[in-house]
């Protein structure tokens, strides 16, 4: 599969989040696709509180963004993922805003449907191209880590289907100031029941390996 999705950023990202597939450069940074990451800004992925944002069991494969490094995009993720997938709560928190009127495959800037979820730190998840009336929550509804909150999709400017996830430094950028500072800027991530994990989340999830969400 090529991974290349024609995501929903400014001209800020240089090849969204495919590409082919990349390997460790060695040294302090990890070939993720196009971009060598600094692993030392992971945290651990043990303890991590977040968790993969699917069922328990399944198995999907990221495309982490291959960004400059300047760009408030770069720590984000696409799951390559079928439209009507489960997506779960990643991390336990308050919904701060609901989008999910857009139909899927119109690809056009900012008819992204999402579901964002504000963490007690103020951090804010983003799940991102949600299928029309896929959102599954209200916006002040407090959700558990694991909860079903929506269901894939493939809405806005994306040329398949796919979830785009990603944390960001606070609430809220959503359409069309996606990348407004210091609210967009998206945070490194790491995953404690992604599998396989051992030895290969030192700079986060790999670039087109697939990943199955452990029990948690």
């Amino acid at each position: 599969m090529s991974g290349r999705w024609l995501v929903w950023f400014s001209v800020l990202i240089v090849c969204g989040c495919g590409g082919s597939g990349g390997s460790d450069s060695g040294g302090s940074g990890s070939g993720n696709g196009d971009i060598v990451y600094d692993c030392s800004v992971f945290p651990p992925a043990a303890g991590s509180p977040y968790v993969l944002p699917w069922r328990v069991g399944q198995s999907h494969f990221p495309y982490p963004h291959a960004a400059r490094e300047t760009s408030v995009q770069m720590y984000a993720i696409d799951f390559d993922v079928p439209i009507g997938t489960e997506v779960i709560a990643s991390r336990a928190g308050i919904v701060v805003r609901v989008q999910e009127s857009f139909v899927d495959g119109d690809n056009v800037f900012g008819h992204e449907n999402y579901v964002l979820v504000q963490h007690d730190d103020g951090t804010v998840a983003r799940y991102v191209h949600l299928t029309q009336f896929g959102a599954l929550v209200n916006i002040g509804a407090s959700v558990q880590q694991g909860d079903l909150i929506a269901y894939s999709g493939n809405t806005g400017n994306s040329s398949g289907p796919h979830l785009h996830f990603d944390v960001t430094a606070g609430c809220c950028a959503i359409a069309p100031d996606y990348n407004a500072l210091p609210e967009g800027q998206t945070r490194p991530l790491n995953f404690r029941n992604a599998v396989p994990g051992s030895g290969d989340l030192s700079c986060g999830l790999r670039h087109a390996v697939s990943y199955t969400a452990a029990p948690f």
